[in-house]
């Protein structure tokens, strides 16, 4: 498969190339659901006399924005998706490398931050449909028109309280075509809700009062949407074992 060499490579992660293949979410994406069991995807051991394992979090929530970021990781490498599509056991290199890229997908604390700015109530549907519009979407089409697929954040929630950012979403916008109305976009999606379903679409277009209009096919009605900081890490669990050579 050719390949080049510009995609940015994170400080101290080895450089990996961008495939000119598409990113095709039946391919390239996971072939297992974003459900997850009851565990905690985050412990600390804490030394001392009586050490004391700390667990953290609730796999069960989901792990969306690491199943994204980790088949990005995958896509950018070259390496293909693993089969059979088994859901990672917990404790396992694929089940704590999927964590590692959850909490990559936070960015520092900027993820959640621009999840609750985007959704908050007192925000003018004018101002949030201005900042998807004029910042979001250029940036995500871009990305597209380069060959390279974008993770991006769905807004879904419009509350003030931060427990409802449970309800957000981070999925992968593959490609950009034509909408169904003029004027309007369709953004090829893919899902880690929805495994092996390529047609997935963000329709994205403005309503008759100059505002922001949405149709999401993946589920729940989104409100805004903007691009992720991604940066590609090596995908070290799914790389094929090297056979060791003749002793």
């Amino acid at each position: 498969m050719s390949a080049r060499s510009d995609t940015p490579a994170r400080s101290g992660t080895p450089a990996v190339s961008v495939s000119r293949a598409p990113f095709v979410p039946a391919l390239n994406g996971f072939g297992f659901a974003n459900r997850w069991p009851h565990v905690a995807p985050l412990r600390f051991r804490v030394g001392g006399p009586l050490p004391v394992e700390l667990a953290i979090g609730d796999a069960a929530n989901g792990l969306c924005g690491g199943m994204a970021f980790a088949a990005l990781d995958l896509w950018f490498a070259g390496v293909p998706m693993p089969a059979p599509a088994e859901t990672p056991a917990d404790g396992s290199p694929a089940f704590r490398y999927i964590v590692r890229r959850q909490l990559d997908s936070f960015e520092l604390g900027l993820a959640p931050a621009r999840f609750y700015l985007l959704g908050a109530p007192w925000r003018s549907a004018a101002s949030r449909a201005a900042e998807v519009i004029r910042r979001e979407l250029p940036r995500i089409r871009r990305e597209l028109a380069a060959g390279r697929p974008v993770a991006m954040g769905l807004v879904r929630s419009v509350s003030a309280n931060p427990a409802t950012l449970i309800q957000d979403h981070q999925v992968v916008a593959c490609s950009v075509d034509a909408g169904p109305v003029p004027g309007s976009l369709a953004l090829r999606i893919y899902d880690p809700n929805l495994p092996g379903d390529d047609t997935v679409r963000l329709i994205v277009g403005q309503d008759p009062s100059g505002g922001l209009s949405l149709a999401y096919s993946g589920g729940p009605p989104v409100v805004a949407f903007f691009r992720q900081g991604y940066r590609p890490r090596d995908p070290v669990p799914w790389r094929p074992v090297q056979a060791s050579g003749p002793a």
